[in-house]
């Protein structure tokens, strides 16, 4: 994990430390002056555990879209493959994007102090690297380096879809869950594993995430599925289908009022 000084220079950081700077910077931070930016290509898990910590400290969130041309087939308008999950957890309107101009807003008038930024580069969403200079903090987690990356005053190096596990939900509405592949390399870590800490630190919470290492205790929505021995998505009854009780049947996406 890497942090930059105030001139510009990157030294590393050992994970507690981060962590612990992290919890420090969002404790301090007063309502309404941190806001976050995450995205649809995250888990279910990180964005839940995203979400309790824009809701500790009173932050505006949002999500980048990222669309393209469907094939009628087999691809689809919207590439990205949880948006559904960012908006069931509340961290993005129906539409993304919607935020985006407050945060920007925000920040050019000083209002927004700290940026909370996941596996996005806002500088291509509206948030240039003017207004990422006038942040106090600016904590970035990503695979890639990218504009944002270079401005983070925190750097935590995420894992890829392959170096993790987790669950999304489809553009059909059924939860998917998927197992990790490889190993992520060098420090980088499931973006989930550090999110725990970091919410456990700022809740004094102890279930606010799976455990690292095991591969069936899942985030505090989940349990047991009817029917089933494994680990399960906390859905209501009634969206069990009746003839295959251990499948959800389509969950409803609303608007965020």
């Amino acid at each position: 994990m890497q942090r930059n000084s105030k001139g510009g220079a990157r030294k590393q950081e050992s994970k507690n430390a981060a962590l612990k700077n992290d919890a420090l910077i969002l404790t301090q931070a007063p309502q309404g002056s941190v806001a976050f930016v995450v995205s649809g290509r995250q888990t279910n898990e990180e964005l839940f555990l995203l979400k309790k910590l824009a809701n500790h400290t009173g932050a505006l969130t949002d999500a980048v879209a990222r669309d393209g041309e469907p094939d009628r087939l087999l691809v689809s308008e919207d590439r990205n493959p949880n948006s559904n999950g960012v908006r069931l957890t509340g961290m993005a309107f129906t539409e993304f994007g919607f935020n985006l101009l407050k945060i920007a807003d925000g920040i050019a008038q000083g209002r927004i102090k700290t940026l909370v930024v996941f596996g996005e580069d806002v500088t291509r969403a509206g948030i240039g690297a003017d207004l990422l200079a006038k942040l106090d903090a600016l904590i970035v987690s990503d695979i890639l380096p990218n504009a944002t990356t270079a401005a983070a005053t925190l750097l935590l190096p995420g894992a890829a879809h392959a170096e993790k596990r987790g669950t999304f939900v489809n553009v059909k509405g059924r939860l998917q869950k998927f197992h990790k592949a490889v190993e992520a390399p060098g420090d980088a870590r499931a973006e989930w594993e550090f999110l725990h800490e970091l919410v456990h630190s700022l809740t004094a919470r102890t279930d606010t995430g799976p455990s690292r290492g095991s591969s069936t205790r899942w985030p505090p929505r989940c349990r047991p599925s009817p029917g089933s021995n494994g680990p399960g998505w906390a859905i209501p009854e009634s969206r069990f289908r009746s003839d295959r009780p251990w499948m959800p049947s389509i969950i409803s996406v609303r608007p965020r009022r």
